[in-house]
């Protein structure tokens, strides 16, 4: 998946790209305030997710992202990870 972002107003955009998961992981690493999204891509399972956890956040990336690596570090499925 790839997220393309940007801070603030006037500053260049940049693009995060990865697993839905790091993704996630960078932005909590790297950003005080939640960007805004310019644009996304990626398949149609991880675009979903990425639109699910933006509305349940009610569109705070960074609170999408939270909410996002607690599910995943409970999640069974991926519990060797």
């Amino acid at each position: 998946m790839e997220l393309w972002v940007r801070v603030k107003e006037g500053e260049k955009s940049q693009k995060i790209q990865g697993s839905l998961k790091k993704i996630f992981e960078q932005i909590k690493e790297n950003y005080n305030q939640s960007p805004q999204i310019l644009a996304f891509n990626g398949t149609k399972r991880e675009r979903r997710r990425f639109k699910r956890e933006l509305r349940q956040a009610g569109k705070d990336l960074l609170k999408a992202a939270e909410n996002y690596l607690n599910w995943y570090r409970r999640c069974k499925r991926f519990a060797n990870n």
